[in-house]
């Protein structure tokens, strides 16, 4: 039987001003009818251009198919004519980009988008497109179809944002689903329910290519994996054999760099360096800069993707000198669970604060207090009644499902929004609508989407510096060596003051959020989804950063997220917020342990672990 894809010896290249830029070079993958493959790497591995590249999507110029084959059930995609093409994107292959909001058309209501797409392929009335728009909408996890046909994008949460693009893609019943990181945005309960809908929408006959660096979501997901590395695959083959005996190191650093295998009050296992650019690769074997294993002969060797029954990688060395053994032994003692005990959860005394520090977080003056916060939109009731305080060196976790108003409490504290009800407090002292000037910088945020919350135009001197020299506490003439500390401080070479934002990767652009965060030296940073769209290595690269900032520089984090593996890692309170309220709050370890409501069950209850 023939596979429904079929990509055989893949190489992208992209044509710039410094030189040939190799994003996917040899990569060869196929997926069977009803087989969900995981594709999983670092930012920049090339994992989305290999997606991309299946329906012909990567920008030319300057991107382009240098050679190799990629097979549609039995079609060459790389010859087929436009017109043949676009009938089969959206139709019989769906795509769900990682990004929803520039997915989405910010002047099309969400009705008249999905309406377009279902009548393009499906021939039937508005009236009857709009009920299966409503109808895929509802399956996706929305709460009001009918509400979310009339709104525009930007008035969803990006939670909500991603379930309309799983929506329009599994409307269509497609034969193959590429999904990139379709549940980033989605907390754990949501997440749950989108990959078992596209599992029962997919059939046995339609496969999945999901893209993703949740390896929980692997685990419980895919049927094989392919893991990518500077832009090949070094290892592939049966989930449950890849992770209980990986046989590449890099593969090991990945699952060892997830939140959950943390242990309280010891950094994450973060992969050293970043990925190699891809106009240089490294002779031998790619990973070997970054690899504890590397002899001599890796940095010479370009290795072979080689290995019998399916379980296949490019690392001789490894797998010759670790027996099986170990590194299944190794592989089981770092594999997340759900099941974790409660002695080894997060407490004051042990999870980011030295005794001292913690002393202060029990019994330490209120930094900021919030009391009966209200916000509503156009009758939309987004926080309700809504109290909370916030001690020095504290990290206080806000979980919850999209849309339950994580973020708008957030905006609400920064001074982004102004609240319908409710007091803020900062020190005790009320803090009016119209924040003073001197007020601003106690409390910053790092942002969820750190690219536009970067100004493209500036330069990264310009923007870590900004405010520090607008509140006077850096002469404009030192700002250049202000904001190469700065960067310093957050782990960037100096030489990136001089560079723009989109000269950077994901991980590098939220630490550049960071440095602007602390240019202030505020006393309570606000996180919204800081590590959400990062890649494990960079999310524990990230989380060990904030964590010794935290030990040196003693600020409050309200961190916002998603990922019950961070709340493990990063909190020692929890608020639980649902329909705009809090519902549960109380010490993490306590909460973790034993949830009381309902809402905070069901969040543990999703969270994607790994069991043998």
């Amino acid at each position: 039987m023939k596979p429904i894809l079929d990509i055989r010896d893949l190489h992208v290249v992209f044509d710039t001003p410094e030189g040939v830029v190799h994003a996917v070079d040899g990569v060869s993958l196929h997926l069977d009818a009803g087989e969900t493959l995981g594709l999983v790497g670092e930012s920049g591995c090339g994992k989305s251009v290999t997606a991309m590249s299946v329906l012909r999507l990567v920008p030319n110029p300057p991107g382009r198919i240098a050679s190799g084959a990629i097979a549609f059930d039995g079609q060459d995609i790389a010859t087929l004519p436009l017109d043949a093409l676009r009938r089969i994107r959206g139709s019989a292959v769906g795509m769900v980009f990682q990004d929803p909001m520039t997915a989405l058309s910010p002047l099309h209501k969400i009705g008249d988008q999905l309406v377009e797409a279902i009548r393009l392929h499906r021939p039937m009335t508005r009236r009857d497109a709009l009920a299966l728009a409503a109808d895929g909408l509802a399956r996706a996890g929305i709460e009001d179809p009918a509400r979310c046909l009339g709104e525009y994008p930007f008035r969803l949460s990006g939670g909500q944002q991603q379930r309309v693009m799983i929506a329009s893609v599994l409307m269509t019943n497609p034969r193959l689903i590429i999904a990139d990181e379709p549940t980033t945005a989605l907390d754990a309960t949501v997440q749950a329910q989108v990959l078992e809908l596209m599992r029962k929408a997919k059939g046995d006959e339609t496969a999945l290519l999901l893209i993703t660096h949740n390896m929980g979501v692997v685990w419980n997901t895919c049927s094989r994996i392919a893991v990518m590395y500077a832009g090949e695959i070094v290892e592939t083959g049966p989930v449950k054999e890849v992770f209980r005996d990986p046989r590449h190191p890099y593969t090991q650093a990945l699952l060892d760099a997830m939140p959950a295998n943390g242990r309280p009050g010891e950094p994450l296992a973060a992969i050293p360096g970043s990925v190699p650019s891809p106009l240089a690769f490294p002779a031998g074997c790619r990973f070997h800069p970054r690899c504890a294993f590397a002899v001599p002969a890796c940095a010479t060797a370009h290795p072979e993707l080689a290995g019998a029954g399916g379980h296949a990688a490019r690392c001789p060395v490894w797998a010759k000198d670790k027996p099986a053994e170990a590194r299944i032994q190794n592989s089981e003692s770092r594999i997340p669970s759900s099941n974790i005990p409660a002695s080894s959860l997060p407490t004051p005394d042990s999870c980011l604060l030295t005794p001292d520090s913690c002393a202060a977080v029990r019994d330490g003056d209120v930094f900021l207090e919030a009391r009966g916060l209200h916000k509503r939109f156009k009758g939309v009731h987004a926080v309700n009644d809504v109290s909370l305080r916030l001690r020095p060196g504290e990290t206080l976790a806000i979980v919850g499902g999209s849309g339950c108003g994580k973020t708008t409490l957030a905006r609400m504290l920064v001074g982004l929004e102004t609240p319908s009800a409710g007091e803020i407090r900062l020190d005790g002292a009320l803090v009016p609508a119209r924040r003073p000037f001197a007020m601003r910088r106690d409390i910053q945020m790092i942002f969820q989407d750190p690219y536009s919350s970067l100004n493209p135009r500036m330069t990264i001197a310009d923007i870590v510096t900004e405010a520090a020299i607008v509140h006077g506490l850096v002469k404009r003439r030192d700002r250049m060596a202000e904001a190469q500390r700065l960067l310093a401080q957050v782990g960037m070479p100096p030489e990136a003051a001089f560079r723009y934002p989109h000269e950077f990767s994901g991980g590098q652009r939220q630490r550049i959020s960071i440095a602007r965060a602390i240019a202030l030296k505020p006393r309570i940073i606000l996180c919204d989804e800081p590590v959400s769209a990062l890649d494990v290595s960079v999310q524990a690269q990230v989380l060990n950063l904030l964590a010794d900032l935290q030990r040196e520089l003693r600020p409050a984090y309200l961190f916002i997220t998603h990922d019950i593996g961070v709340v493990r890692r990063m909190a020692h309170r929890i608020a639980v917020m649902h329909a705009g309220a809090i519902v549960e709050e109380g010490p993490a370890a306590a909460i973790l342990a034993a949830p009381a409501h309902p809402c905070t069950q069901a969040l543990l209850a999703a969270e994607p672990g790994i069991r043998y």
